[in-house]
């Protein structure tokens, strides 16, 4: 029974893996500027030449329409929403209208930031450590 109750004892008293400085930092990178990307904002990173990168409002209209594409190839746009959309859009239609079929074309109402999570997960360590060895050289020369 003593070996049961130490082997419980160990097991209720583990820790959760320990969160990395690092991931965290990205995590939070990911989330500032997903919903800057959702806003209508150009996410840049790096400030040497041979280091910047972006993601643009072009390239996160462009995941959004294949997205959208995608859902029409596979049927699951039923009640033409795209062209409804067009059309609402053409005739100053009504906003929350045009937010529901927004929703429906893609899928869900989380589904463009979802995108936009995507679209900067590949660039997200990279964009860390320059704007950490940013921030180092910045102390270091008193900014």
């Amino acid at each position: 029974m003593s070996a049961l109750r130490e082997a419980q004892f160990e097991y209720d008293e583990r820790l959760p893996p320990p969160v990395s400085e690092e991931s965290q930092a990205e995590a939070e990178w990911l989330e500032t500027n997903a919903e800057r990307l959702t806003l209508g904002y150009r996410i840049e990173w790096g400030y040497r030449k041979a280091d910047r990168g972006e993601v643009t409002q072009a390239d996160y209209w462009q995941a959004l329409q294949d997205l959208a594409n995608q859902r029409q190839k596979d049927g699951e746009d039923e009640i033409d929403a795209f062209g409804q959309l067009l059309a609402l859009a053409g005739n100053f239609g009504s906003s929350g209208r045009m937010f529901d079929l927004q929703v429906y074309l893609l899928g869900s109402k989380t589904a463009r930031k979802e995108v936009a999570l995507e679209l900067l997960r590949p660039h997200a360590a990279k964009a860390v450590a320059l704007q950490a060895e940013q921030d180092e050289l910045e102390r270091e020369i008193g900014w």
